[in-house]
């Protein structure tokens, strides 16, 4: 709970990549909680086992709630400087502080009841599964700092169960002071656990701000600026609200939807383009992906359509926003008759739909706001892969459009996206594409069928009218405009007139290859839409920019050089520190309990991507994924403590030839599981999930402590260290997976997870 809610707090308060790095340097706090026990090992033999336990899991309550006090309030700037460079690691150490002091308690338990270790590693996981399932809820009601509060305060009842029965009364008192005292200075009007300044609005009056178990939206007095507006429009603008997420995706509220002055402009913006190609009399239909604050349904409704569905992801833009708080000044446009609102995933919603469009648009639908998993470049986005791409032609009617609005900087691999999907349908898409550009964006245009002449006259006039230039349209000639190249062309070496040239190719794969960017297009198993740096080029991005760990994939191998330190560090440290080794074949023991670290987490990365598609939304995926492995997992534990001692090794080695074999299986069988169950509704989808992941985490749960219960008859000392190094090389795996499938994909990730799976089975097999 405290991982989770702590993303989404940095989310709000730091730029996403620095939030994906915090929050992954801070589980290192877990790891060397689990060194420092070995360490101090000596000195805490000393303390009763009962008042050892009560006092670490006191001492986690008030690490929690001085981290977060502290957390809340660090504002840090992108660029070098010593002041930014203090902050980060200020950031890291308070961050790191919760788990440092969570951590400590259980390895203190682990090695003090090593004789319970299956029951000790279950009520853990079942814990952490048990968190996961009231996470969403608790986010929901009370919001992210709300949630660490609640940490805290499982803690504290935590030190309670653990006390002494002679000094339980005592560690009650303490606790109650430790909770009440802040949470009574909070109700009197100190805000110790708000989050009160977000990134970007340092001046803005809040008008509406609320969490959820993914985001923070927040609505501000303040107008919105257009994106790609006509320089030929004279006329009024209406008025708007400047609505975010994550202080960082933002999306104007238009004031009021009729078709009057206010909201003429509309037909001059580029993202609207390709409604003149559809406009007529009977009026259209319209599939909406990420409507936000209302803007693309407004231009649909401009244009005469006489049904939109509207496809918005978050909750609280479409219900607390749209048809709550804002409905009367954005004019009710999310309850429009023609308008049909859907809370879901975009591209699910078009996989299970039955109905095809005249128009299918999707304007910028991206988000800076940091992930579980990862930030932005590291994100993956399963609306721009090439199967989305086939579903959307899918979708449309024999003469329907598909408008896709991106950055110019970004928006060639779109057309990667159309010739693939194209191709597989048979299509020459140059005749189906036309891409049009107004300053730093560019909107794409896929028809299912050819652009006729007329169409295409059509289009290069009233680009012309509007000031627009036509990159690529059929039959048209190219006009690149009056703008320069952005300046993320300017230092790629690439250029607007790659678009044509792309789309003119004999050879696509051949130009994508050559091409000095990755543009090659992304697919489900790698749906990194964002990441385009060449393997041999990511250093030198990453870390030749002035700002301070300039993007999320130099936060990526930052973490992957530190990560290294830290695990060198783990193992030498403990050595120089105790003057000496802890006894024969320690370090197979080490690297096995490091490899079911990293196996976990590449498989569990892998997985939760995969789910994501099938259930429709990254929360449902976060919370079945994670549940159903951690309950398993538990399970396991539970079933495995019923082995005999002298079968355990057998036991634990079968479970973990069952493991690489599930994950060399889930590359195969999961896509074709997933297109089936697809249509079902969701709770068979969720059923479908859990019954895949289930006995997956239960396998997932015998390694770990049959591992413990080996050790602790040979060498019980290592027990902490060997706890210790699973979750540094479970911070290293997480970090591993994304690397992995941001450049070859999700099935390397799983046969990587198989491979090292498969090495801690010969780790075991020669102890």
């Amino acid at each position: 709970m405290t991982e989770l809610a702590l993303t989404r707090i940095f989310s709000v308060t730091m730029y996403y990549h620095f939030a994906f790095l915090a929050i992954s340097i801070a589980l290192f706090g877990l790891s060397a909680s689990g060194v420092f026990v070995y360490v101090m090992r000596t000195r805490l033999a000393r303390i009763d086992t009962h008042t050892l336990l009560a006092g670490g899991a006191l001492a986690h309550a008030v690490a929690t709630l001085v981290a977060l006090a502290l957390l809340v309030d660090i504002r840090v700037g992108l660029n070098y400087s010593p002041q930014n460079l203090r902050l980060m690691f200020a950031i890291y150490a308070l961050a790191a502080l919760p788990f440092f002091t969570g951590g400590a308690v259980i390895s203190l338990a682990f090695a003090r009841l090593s004789h319970r270790i299956n029951v000790l590693y279950a009520s853990d996981l079942l814990g952490a599964a048990a968190g996961c399932l009231v996470l969403i809820p608790l986010l929901n009601r009370l919001g992210a700092p709300g949630v660490v509060l609640t940490a805290a305060a499982l803690s504290l009842a935590a030190a309670i169960a653990f006390a002494p029965t002679v000094r339980r009364w005592t560690v009650a008192a303490v606790s109650a002071v430790v909770l009440g005292a802040p949470l009574g200075a909070q109700a009197g009007g100190v805000d110790l656990f708000d989050v009160t300044d977000t990134k970007g609005h340092a001046q803005d009056e809040v008008l509406f701000s609320k969490w959820n178990s993914f985001s923070r939206i927040g609505v501000y007095d303040r107008p919105h600026g257009e994106w790609s507006l006509s320089p030929t429009y004279t006329g009024p603008r209406g008025e708007t609200l400047y609505m975010d997420i994550d202080s960082a995706a933002a999306t104007p509220i238009l004031k009021g939807t009729g078709p009057n002055s206010e909201t003429e402009y509309l037909r001059y913006e580029l993202t609207a383009i390709g409604y003149h190609l559809v406009e007529r009399p009977g009026g259209f239909t319209a599939l909406v992906i990420g409507p936000g604050g209302g803007r693309d349904l407004v231009s649909a409704l401009r244009f005469g359509a006489r049904h939109i569905d509207g496809v918005e992801i978050n909750p609280i833009i479409a219900r607390d926003v749209m048809l709550g708080q804002f409905r009367e000044y954005s004019g009710g446009v999310y309850a429009h008759p023609n308008v049909s609102i859907h809370i879901d995933d975009g591209r699910s919603f078009v996989r299970r739909s039955s109905t095809q469009y005249d128009v299918i648009q999707a304007s910028l639908v991206d988000t800076w706001a940091a992930t579980a998993a990862g930030a932005y470049t590291l994100t993956e986005n399963s609306l721009y892969t090439s199967e989305a791409f086939g579903d959307y032609l899918d979708h449309l009617t024999d003469d329907g459009l598909l408008t896709m609005t991106r950055w110019v900087f970004d928006g060639l691999r779109l057309v990667s996206l159309a010739q693939q999907a194209g191709a597989e349908r048979g299509l020459d898409t140059a005749k189906h594409l036309a891409v049009i550009r107004q300053g730093a964006v560019a909107t794409l245009l896929l028809k299912k069928t050819p652009f006729t002449p007329e169409q295409s006259q059509k289009l290069a006039r009233v680009a012309d009218q509007l000031g627009f230039a036509v990159l690529y349209a059929p039959g048209v000639p190219a006009s690149l405009g009056p703008w320069p190249e952005p300046p993320e062309m300017q230092r790629t070496g690439t250029a607007t007139a790659d678009y044509g040239k792309l789309i003119l190719a004999s050879d696509a794969a051949q130009f994508q290859e050559r091409y000095p960017l990755d543009i090659r297009p992304t697919t489900d198993d790698r749906p990194f839409y964002f990441h385009t740096t060449r393997l041999w080029n990511q250093f030198d991005v990453a870390f030749g920019r002035s700002m301070l760990f300039g993007n999320g994939l130099s936060a990526l191998l930052t973490l992957m050089g530190i990560s290294g330190a830290l695990v060198l560090l783990f193992i030498v440290g403990p050595l120089l520190v105790s003057g000496g080794r802890p006894g024969p074949r320690w370090a197979g023991w080490l690297a096995y309990f490091a490899a079911l670290g990293a196996g976990f987490m590449l498989l569990e990365v892998a997985l939760l991507q995969r789910f994501v598609l099938l259930l429709g939304h990254p929360v449902y995926s976060l919370t079945v994924t994670l549940f159903s492995l951690l309950m398993g997992t538990g399970i396991g534990s539970l079933i495995s403590r019923r082995v005999a001692p002298e079968r355990v090794k057998t036991a634990t080695m079968r479970a973990l030839i069952g493991v690489c074999a599930v994950a060399l299986a889930t590359i195969l069988v999961l896509p074709v599981v997933i297109d089936l169950a697809i249509p079902w509704p969701l709770p068979l989808r969720i059923l479908t999930a859990v019954a895949i992941l289930l006995p997956t985490g239960i396998l997932l749960g015998v390694p770990l402590p049959g591992g413990m219960r080996l050790v602790a008859a040979q060498q019980p000392d290592l027990i902490p260290w060997g706890w210790g190094m699973n979750g540094a090389f479970s911070v290293v795996g997480a970090t591993l997976a994304v690397f992995l499938a941001m450049n070859w994909g999700f099935s390397v990730t799983l046969s990587m997870a198989a491979l090292v799976y498969g090495m801690a089975t010969q780790t075991l097999n020669s102890r």
